[in-house]
């Protein structure tokens, strides 16, 4: 958090003694033109030439910042001292920021708001000797200072006083539309509010800085705005829309892998963890899908078994209700007679069918099957389907069982 809004104050630029874009800056040419001012001339330049001294100090203090802390703060005091002398409150407010920066970088914080507090005085200085005659520049200043202050507060968690000095510097962003600022401005709140839990406002930052990034036609101030979205969607866990938005900021970011490796690492880290999470989900469902289908195809096994049970009890209620019939006292002179089922299995035993043949052609189930053969065999004396054709045969018993049932029905 401390080092992405670090990031988005350098982008803040100070209208007077501005440094625009690290990216346009030749800092070996800066350094050599430099060079020509050794201590000897230095102390006797003009005014003009201190004041050119002092900018071109500026400007590598600036181009310095995100490269090499130690450069930058010793060309922003080169800077500072010539500024203080000349008494340009102006140049001097924009190297106390930035010195207040380097130390913050550093969360060396009482060093920062010393050099901030230096930067407050002189924009003080400033409006009285303008007397609000140059409001722009004026203006220009206060919300860089207020800007600056504002990120600031965030990191010492003072959420009302950096949203306070926030809203001050977006009234000027917005009074003068500046849309890159301004994006800047509320991609920062938006940030600061997710990091609180607050979404609903954070959301509505965010989609804010877009729309005054995309005014601004910045590419760098629009992927900030994308990748502050799909953070916003990460952490709300809408994973496939937070990786829409971090593509097309790294889309930015893969064309300035150099200048801007700091935003492409945290957009590739955002991004991948949006993927490890996919994955996670991805795998979630396809194994929840497999669990579905096994557990279906146990339900139907089951549904299916618990058929062919029921199918059987009903079977063998009925095998049990005949073997019950058959045992009950009757005339020992009666003869033998096969009714219903057990003639036909008799039929097809006799046809020299096996046992599974018969129950497909008969629609039973191969134990109650078993059950009609044992019985059949009990009824005829028998051990063997040999014998119990050879006396059915004898017996005559399919005919006996046909005439029975015709005389039956007649």
């Amino acid at each position: 958090m401390r080092r992405l809004l670090l990031i988005f104050t350098v982008m803040i630029p100070c209208f007077a003694y501005g440094y625009g874009d690290h990216r346009g800056r030749n800092l070996d040419s800066l350094e050599t033109l430099l060079s020509s001012f050794t201590p000897d001339v230095l102390g006797k330049a003009t005014e003009k030439e201190k004041t050119e001294y002092a900018e071109i100090c500026t400007n590598l203090a600036w181009g310095y910042l995100q490269l090499d802390g130690a450069k930058s703060t010793y060309y922003a005091k080169q800077a500072l001292k010539i500024s203080r002398e000349q008494g340009d409150n102006e140049m001097t407010l924009d190297v106390s920021i930035l010195i207040g920066q380097v130390f913050w970088a550093k969360e060396m914080y009482d060093s920062a708001r010393v050099y901030y507090g230096i930067a407050a005085e002189n924009l003080s200085l400033f409006e009285e000797k303008t007397k609000g005659e140059d409001v722009h520049n004026l203006e220009a200043m206060q919300s860089r200072l207020w800007g600056t202050l504002g990120n600031f507060y965030a990191v010492q968690d003072s959420v009302e006083q950096f949203a306070y000095y926030y809203r001050k510097a977006g009234e000027i962003f917005e009074k003068w539309g500046w849309n890159e600022d301004g994006s800047t401005l509320h991609v920062n709140l938006g940030e600061v509010y997710l990091d609180n839990g607050d979404l609903k406002t954070a959301k509505a930052e965010y989609d804010k800085g877009l729309e005054l990034a995309e005014k601004s036609k910045d590419s760098l101030i629009v992927a900030k705005a994308l990748y502050g979205l799909g953070r916003w969607y990460h952490e709300s866990g809408k994973t496939a829309k937070a990786l829409r938005f971090l593509t097309k900021a790294d889309e930015y970011y893969g064309n300035h892998p150099k200048e801007e490796s700091v935003g492409r690492a945290d957009t590739l880290a955002v991004m991948n963890d949006s993927y490890n999470k996919l994955y996670r989900y991805a795998r979630v469902i396809a194994v929840s899908a497999i669990l579905i289908i096994v557990l279906s195809i146990i339900a139907f096994a089951i549904s299916e078994n618990l058929k062919k049970v029921k199918k059987e009890l009903k079977e063998t209620r009925e095998v049990l209700d005949e073997t019950i019939e058959e045992i009950r006292p009757e005339n020992p002179d009666r003869e033998i007679c096969l009714k219903g089922k057990e003639k036909q299995i008799a039929s097809l035993m006799v046809q020299g069918k096996s046992t599974k043949e018969i129950a497909e052609e008969v629609n039973l189930g191969i134990n109650t099957i078993l059950w009609y053969r044992k019985r059949l065999y009990t009824k005829l004396g028998v051990h063997s389907v040999a014998a119990f054709a050879s006396e059915v045969l004898k017996r005559r018993l399919l005919e006996k069982s046909l005439n029975s049932e015709e005389g039956t029905t007649e």
